[in-house]
C-alpha cells in the first residue's frame, strides 16, 4: 500500500513512497494545502474565493478550474476517495490527514490535555505529549504559501507551539529541571517575543540564577534592541529595574515561570540546608550528639550533588538505605484509604513483587502505616511484617513508618522502612534521621510515576506501575 507523508512545518514537502508528489499545476497544490488547513471541509464557493478570487464572478470558469484541480489532487494522491464531498463541503479523507505532521501535532496536544485532566499538572504523560508536539514544529506552517488564509492558519499553529513550549517550561520549572525550563522558555520567546514581557523577566531571572548574570543581561539587551528596532518601544520599568538588580549582585530566582509559586530549585536547596542545620551537636550530650550529627552529615553530604527534586529524593533514599542498613524502603502516597506506591528502594524480596505490580493496597493492610495516618506520628516495631499481613513463613523484620508532610502542610505520604533485626533496634538518632529525611522528601512528592531504586547500582529509573 502506498505510503503518504505530509510535512508542512518548516520545509513543505509531500511524498508518496518516498517520491515527491507531482501536482501538474499550482491550482492542484493550492487546493490540497487549503483543504489540509481546514480539515472540517470547505464549500466550492469557499475554495474559489480563497484560491481564485479573480474568477469569483466567472462561475463557469471558476467551476471548471475547481473540477480540474480536484481531479489532479485525487490523481496525485492515488485515490479518488482521498478527497470526498460531505454535505456540500469538500474534505481530505481521515487517512490522508493522519499522514501529516499537522495532524500528529494536534493529536499530541490533545493527549497532553487528556493526561492533565484530573491529574497533577506535572505528569510525565503530559510532558511527553507536549514534547512530541513541540518536536513536530520544525518551523512556520506552509512557508511557501503567502496568502491571507495561510497566514491565519500559520499564526494559529505557531500559537499552539508557543503554548506547548511555555507549558513545558513551566512543568520543568515546577520539577526544578532548570536547564530544560530555560530551553523551552527561550524557544517560546524566539517564536513569539510578544507573548508577554513577564516571560522575558522570568527568563532573565532563571538565567541569572542557573547560568550567570551576564547571560541574563545579554538577553535583556537583545530584548530592548528588538523593542526599539521592531516596535519603536521601550521595556517596562519592572524589566529595567530587574536588569539593574542583576548587574549589581548575586540573584536568587524568586518564583516559578509563569507563576507566583516559589522556585522549586531553591526549595530543594532549602531542604538540603534544613538537613544540615538540624544536626548541629548538643554540647550537653557530646557522644550522642556526635552520633546524631554523623548520621545527619551523611544525609546532607549525599544531597549536595542534587540539582532537581527527583535527585533530592533519589539521593535521600540511597543515603538512608546505606546509613541505616535498610533492606527496603517504600514511600506510600495516602489517597482516600489507599496506599499508592510512589518510590521504592532496596532489594525487594520475591514475595513483594506482586505488590509492585498492583501499585496500591488498602491502608488497613499495613498496620504501621495505618497507625501513622491515624496519629500523625512515627511508628516503630520489631519482628513484624511491614508491608503485608504476616504469614507464618515471613521472616522477622524490624519496621518503621514515618509521616511525610507535603508543601501544603498536610500528611500526604508515609515513609516505610525495614531491616533485619540483627542490625539492632531503632536508636533515637536513627529515628531523628528518618524524621528529617521525611521532611526533605516532603519537598519532592510527585504522583506521576513509580521510582524503583536498586542499592549501589547508580541507576535512577522511573517505571510505570500496572493497574494505577
Amino acid at each position: 500500500m502506498p505510503t503518504l507523508k505530509i510535512v508542512t512545518f518548516g520545509h513543505t514537502r509531500v511524498t508518496l513512497d518516498g517520491q515527491d508528489i507531482v501536482w501538474h499545476a499550482a491550482s492542484a497544490r493550492d487546493l490540497f494545502f487549503y483543504l489540509l488547513s481546514f480539515p472540517d471541509g470547505r464549500s466550492q464557493r469557499d475554495v474559489a474565493q480563497a484560491l481564485w478570487p479573480d474568477e469569483e464572478n466567472e462561475n463557469a470558469a471558476s467551476s471548471n478550474r475547481f473540477r480540474v484541480a480536484l481531479h489532479r489532487v485525487r490523481t496525485a494522491l492515488g485515490k479518488t476517495e482521498s478527497v470526498f464531498k460531505d454535505y456540500e463541503r469538500y474534505r481530505l479523507s481521515s487517512e490522508v490527514l493522519a499522514t501529516s505532521d499537522v495532524f500528529a501535532m494536534q493529536v499530541a496536544l490533545h493527549e497532553a490535555q487528556l493526561a492533565g485532566t484530573g491529574l497533577p499538572s506535572g505528569t510525565q504523560a503530559t510532558r511527553e505529549a507536549l514534547q512530541r508536539a513541540a518536536d513536530l514544529y520544525g518551523g512556520e506552517y506552509l512557508t511557501e504559501v503567502r496568502t491571507d488564509w495561510a497566514d491565519t492558519v500559520r499564526e494559529e499553529y505557531k500559537a499552539s507551539y508557543v503554548r506547548a513550549t511555555l507549558e513545558l517550561s513551566m512543568l520543568h520549572c515546577e520539577a526544578a529541571e532548570c536547564d530544560l525550563a530555560i530551553r523551552h522558555l527561550a524557544q517560546a520567546l524566539r517564536a513569539d517575543p510578544l507573548i508577554g514581557e513577564n516571560y522575558h523577566q522570568d527568563l532573565m531571572a532563571c538565567l541569572a540564577s542557573v547560568e550567570s548574570k551576564y547571560a541574563a543581561v545579554e538577553h535583556y539587551r537583545r530584548f530592548i534592541k528588538y523593542l526599539r528596532s521592531d516596535l519603536a518601544d521601550t521595556p517596562m520599568l519592572e524589566t529595567t529595574a530587574l536588569a539593574e538588580r542583576l548587574k549589581e549582585s548575586d540573584f536568587t530566582c524568586p518564583h516559578q515561570i509563569g507563576s507566583h509559586a516559589p522556585c522549586a530549585r531553591h526549595l530543594a536547596q532549602r531542604a538540603v540546608g534544613a538537613t544540615l542545620l538540624s544536626f548541629e551537636p548538643d554540647g550537653s550530650e557530646v557522644h550522642d550528639s556526635l552520633e546524631r550529627a554523623q548520621l545527619g552529615l551523611k544525609l546532607a553530604d549525599a544531597l549536595q550533588p542534587a540539582g532537581t527534586l527527583d535527585e533530592v529524593a533519589h539521593l535521600t533514599l540511597e543515603a538512608l538505605g546505606e546509613a541505616l542498613k535498610l533492606e527496603s524502603l517504600f514511600i506510600f502516597l495516602v489517597d482516600l484509604g489507599v496506599l499508592r506506591i510512589n518510590r521504592v528502594w532496596g532489594e525487594i524480596p520475591p514475595e513483594l513483587h506482586p505488590l509492585l505490580e498492583l501499585g496500591a493496597l488498602p491502608l488497613d493492610a499495613v498496620a504501621l502505616c495505618r497507625q501513622v495516618v491515624q496519629t500523625g506520628k512515627a511508628q516503630y516495631a520489631e519482628n513484624i511484617s511491614l508491608l503485608l499481613t504476616a504469614e507464618p513463613e515471613t521472616k522477622p523484620t524490624a519496621a518503621g513508618a514515618v509521616p511525610i508532610v507535603g508543601q501544603s502542610g498536610t500528611l500526604e505520604a508515609v515513609l516505610a522502612v525495614s531491616r533485619p533485626p540483627r542490625v539492632g533496634t531503632w536508636t533515637v538518632h536513627e529515628q531523628a534521621l528518618l524524621t528529617q529525611a521525611a521532611r526533605t522528601l516532603g519537598f519532592t512528592l510527585r504522583q506521576d510515576a513509580l521510582y524503583i531504586g536498586v542499592p549501589n547500582s547508580g541507576r535512577r529509573e522511573s517505571l510505570p506501575v500496572t493497574g494505577r
